[in-house]
This record gives C-alpha cells, structure tokens and sequence, in this order.
C-alpha cells in the first residue's frame, strides 16, 4: 500500500511539476488569455444586456498582478528576440563567464540594459509591445463607448442567444505552442504576425486586424524600472538561466507600477458599475474602465 501511494504521490509531482516550472512562460499565458478576451470583445456581436454583463464577468477573472506579471514576461521574451540583445549579452557571458554574468544580473535591474550591448534595440522592441497592446484596447473601448451612445432599448426585446462572452474563454494546445518560445525564435521586427509583433495577439485569435506601425517610441523616464526587469528577465531567457533563476525572475516578474495601475483600473470599473443605472451605462464604464483604462496601464511607459 505504501508503494502504491508513494507511486501515485511520485505521478502526480510529475505532471504536477511543469505548471510551476516556468515562471516566464505561465505568466505569458496569463497575459495572452488576457488578450485573447480582449479579441472576443473586438469582435463579439453586443445584441443585449446580458451579452455586456457577460463580458464584463469575462474582464473580471483577470487579476491585475496576474495580467501585470504577463505583461512584464512577454516584454521579456520580446527583448529576448532582438538579435542584437541576445549578441550582446552572449558576449558578456564569454568575457565574464555564466557565473559571474548571472551574479550581476541577479544583483543589478540596470546591468542589462547598460552593459549588454544592443540593448537599444531591444527597448525598442518592449516599447513597440506596450504601444501595440495599449492600442488594441483604445480600439476596444472605443467600440463600446460608441456602444454606449447608442440606443439600447432594443437589447431588452431582442431574443436571447449564447452568449458570444463564453467563447475561447480558454487558450487552445495550439496557442499555448505558439507562446512556447526560446530566444530568437520569431521575428517581430520583420513580422507583425510573430511573437511580439504588433499584430501577434490579433494573429493569435485569428483576426485579421493588426496594429498600428510603430516607429521611434521614445521610453518615459519615471517608467525605466519597469524596462529594465523586462531587459533583465530578457538576459536570462537569453543565457538559458531563467528557471535556474526561478526566483529572480518571479521576483522581476512582480512589478508594482503596472500592477497598481490595473488595480486603480478595477476599482474605478466597480465603483463606476455601483452606480450604473442601466445597460448603457454599464457599456460605458466596460469601455472607459475595463478596456481603455487596463490599455492606459501598459502604454504609460512610452512618451
């Protein structure tokens, strides 16, 4: 009986494992069903009150420290696909040696970004992620503000349908492959459809929309920190150290500014729905603080 318990403990460990043994990657596939939500919202046909109310539970399962997480790991495996980032920090580890490399990048957020060469390019890079994602949502809130100008009267009468809300709520096995990347495995500088192009998390859903063209995004200076732990996550993803440096990176993961931005978001969207008297209205505040504002939180770095 014990061995037969301790080979069920031993299974279950095994499978068990891989959920908690990538800190990048599950935070990116927190961000991306973020996104994907985001898409559904883009594209979902609004008859009805219940249709809006759906998408605003849809909204509310994503935890402001879940989607900042997210947003700081895909900021990183997007620097880690620069190839003048990953030349220059693989040339630091030959002069200095792994070890010593991963010390410095352990103790000091700004190493990566002054003393890996190519690191501008890599900003570059993360800038053009916070525009693109912040840009989807501008476009998604203003759907539904125009939504919300409109005449609702109709929703009440209209015959009830399934709810396109409940659509995609999970990532399929096909996105989860493509969100699997190493370091220099796309090409979002050449490809809008590539992990970390513009038009990535619309590719991803299967729309054919993409972003805006982004060129010369300068960084807002207050908001370096948050680079620098995404040029930091980037290093190590670069060396192959990242699970290795499990809990640096879970660390540089929990960025406060983002997070306590999307947190000021969520309690504006409550507060604004407490004192919604109707449909419209509850489309405004899905629009103002569940899209435009969450939008606000990522494009906050860039001037």
């Amino acid at each position: 009986m014990r061995a037969l318990t301790f080979a069920i403990a031993s299974l279950v460990l095994c499978h068990a494992a891989p959920a908690h043994a990538d800190e990048v990657h599950d935070a990116v596939e927190a961000y991306a069903l973020y996104q994907n939500d985001v898409s559904v919202l883009l594209d979902m046909e609004v008859d009805s009150a219940r249709v809006i109310n759906g998408a605003l539970t849809r909204l509310s399962r994503h935890e402001p420290e879940r989607v900042a997480r997210g947003f700081i790991a895909y900021g990183a495996m997007t620097a880690a696909q620069s190839p003048a980032f990953a030349a220059g920090v693989e040339r630091r580890q030959r002069n200095l040696g792994r070890s010593q490399l991963l010390t410095l990048l352990r103790s000091d957020t700004t190493y990566a970004r002054n003393e890996a060469p190519g690191s501008p390019q890599a900003i570059q890079l993360i800038l053009g992620v916070a525009r693109a994602d912040a840009a989807r949502a501008d476009i998604a809130g203003d759907r539904y503000h125009q939504l919300a100008r409109s005449s609702t009267a109709s929703w009440v009468s209209s015959p009830e349908r399934r709810s396109a809300t409940l659509v995609s709520a999970r990532l399929t096995p096909e996105m989860r492959e493509r969100l699997r990347i190493g370091a220099l495995e796309a090409r979002p500088m050449n490809e809008a459809d590539e992990f970390g192009g513009r038009g990535f998390w619309d590719a991803l859903a299967g729309r054919e929309a993409s972003g805006p063209r982004i060129r010369g995004a300068r960084e807002q200076r207050g908001y370096a920190d948050v680079t620098n732990r995404m040029l930091t996550v980037g290093a190590l993803i670069v060396t192959g150290a990242a699970d290795a440096e499990r809990r640096r990176v879970s660390d540089l993961l929990d960025e406060p500014i983002t997070e306590q931005c999307l947190t000021m978001q969520r309690l504006q969207l409550r507060q604004c729905l407490s004192v919604s008297v109707d449909a419209s209205e509850r489309t405004y505040c899905l629009g103002r603080h569940g899209l435009t504002g969450p939008g606000s939180c990522f494009s906050a770095m860039v001037q």
